[in-house]
């Protein structure tokens, strides 16, 4: 059999990425730093000859002044590296103070009123619905020890829907050794002073538009998220992605297409998926308004929702030592697909049918079957640390995804004569998505806003 020729250049998609994670750097939802990619980005897409659009919507940006945690350990205070659990509740000035409550692995029964006024350490996180209990019984914080064993501090951030909807306190996180170390010295004190700010923002997903010479109705969106971490670079995660989906852009706008191609760089994808639960949302909103014009006819015409076939999403890439994954969502010849196409390329990837956490999710939510295409290995533990940078990625690595997502697209969209899926999402797994979102207490993509109840006042006698 000849070997399939690409154009996939993994040295061009690492120029992009060290732009990304290097030259740019953090690029935190709502930032100046996500703002310069989003610029850096819609510029190559103009380069390329693509239709450029952006999609502006409202976030929020955050960042920490202070975060300081010690324990009282053979009467003396010892400073424990800590990093603050970002939008969580700031501590006064001075910090909090109080005994240390050990809550086990965080769960339900280990959160008991015994915790009041006390500092609460957890092996592991205390589940966003268990807050409001925890809250209930009065401490003055929750510090989680990490269950890994990763040697760098984790980032975390609330969602902003999931504190307005459980509650909140001052939240930090340490290492599992230090955590461990705390315990088996029968620490019996801890002071946590903790300095979150946070601000209203803005974000931009950036398109760029290819449109099809055979079946322009047809839309395929490739995506990846460009955003990162709270002063992380974000290689693997996910500028290793975005360079993947840039370098595939320009493969792909210099040769026909059959479909209509959106290339899409989500922003705030690591604050809640928001980027594409916005571009979701729109269309959702759109394809309601569309049916109820007149002359609109459900047998025949279609909305703009409707036209979305597939969503091939690239998201963390790049690592030097790594295995494949892909998830999907929609058909079984969706993921048989994968399969067969990484069987004959010599390629192992595992295939899972399952919603990921990342961009494609909301709009499998509206109907959108995806193909969510990843690279895992021992430095991608490094996610959410500072320690996600270039030195453990590499244009190989690159390449290979590239390749494989070039024979993909133009296999399955660019070329083919007739679209090989179904536009469906089975009841089953449709009710995974939901399971996804909203025991996130995240809102359900696409789905209608619940009107508000109109309040109507008496009118008092004699009042006009």
């Amino acid at each position: 059999m000849t070997a399939e020729v690409t154009a996939f250049d993994g040295e061009k998609a690492f120029r992009h990425l060290e732009r990304l994670a290097v030259t740019i750097g953090p690029r935190l939802t709502g930032s100046p730093g996500e703002h310069k990619a989003a610029a850096y980005i819609a510029g190559v897409f103009r380069s390329l000859g693509l239709k450029v659009t952006q999609q502006r919507f409202p976030s929020i940006t955050y960042g920490n002044h202070k975060c300081v945690l010690e324990v009282l350990q053979g009467g003396r205070w010892r400073q424990v590296p800590a990093e603050p659990v970002l939008l969580s509740k700031s501590t006064p000035p001075d910090g909090v103070e109080g005994e240390i409550f050990f809550a086990e692995t965080g769960q339900l029964e280990y959160l008991r009123p015994a915790m009041k006024d006390k500092i609460v350490l957890a092996c592991g996180t205390v589940r966003a619905e268990d807050r409001p209990r925890v809250i209930s019984h009065g401490p003055q914080a929750i510090v989680t020890i990490d269950p890994t064993l990763r040697e760098g501090l984790s980032r975390a951030v609330l969602r902003d829907e999931n504190r307005r909807t459980y509650g909140n306190l001052p939240m930090a996180t340490i290492r599992h050794l230090d955590g461990l170390d705390i315990i088996k010295q029968r620490a019996r004190r801890a002071r946590l002073v903790l300095r979150n700010s946070e601000k209203k923002s803005y974000s931009l997903n950036v398109i760029g538009e290819k449109s099809g010479t055979d079946f322009a109705d047809e839309i395929v969106v490739i995506c990846a998220h460009y955003d990162s971490h709270w002063r992380i670079p974000g290689a693997a995660d996910n500028a290793g992605g975005t360079a993947v989906m840039m370098e595939l852009a320009r493969v792909l706008a210099g040769r026909p297409s059959k479909r209509t191609l959106r290339f899409i760089a989500f922003a705030a994808e690591e604050t809640g998926l928001c980027g594409s639960i916005c571009y979701a949302n729109l269309l959702a909103r759109k394809a309601r308004r569309d049916k109820k014009v007149a002359s609109f006819d459900e047998k025949v015409d279609k909305t703009e929702c409707d036209r979305h076939r597939l969503t091939f999403n690239i998201d963390v890439h790049g690592c030097i030592l790594g295995r494949y994954l892909a998830t999907f969502n929609g058909s079984e010849d969706v993921g048989a697909s994968v399969r067969l196409l990484a069987s004959e390329m010599g390629m192992a990837c595992e295939v899972q049918k399952k919603p990921m956490s990342s961009d494609g999710t909301p709009l499998a939510a509206v109907g959108v079957p995806n193909v969510q295409f990843a690279r895992y290995g021992g430095t991608t533990s490094f996610g959410h640390q500072t320690g996600d940078d270039v030195r453990y990625l590499s244009a190989d690595a690159l390449t290979g995804a590239g390749v494989f997502a070039e024979r993909y697209l133009r296999r399955y969209v660019t070329d083919a004569p007739v679209f090989a899926f179904p536009r469906q999402i089975p009841d089953d797994q449709m009710k995974d998505i939901k399971e996804y979102f909203t025991s996130g207490k995240m809102p359900l993509p696409g789905e209608e806003p619940r009107k508000k109840a109109v309040v109507r006042r008496p009118r008092l006698r004699g009042k006009p």
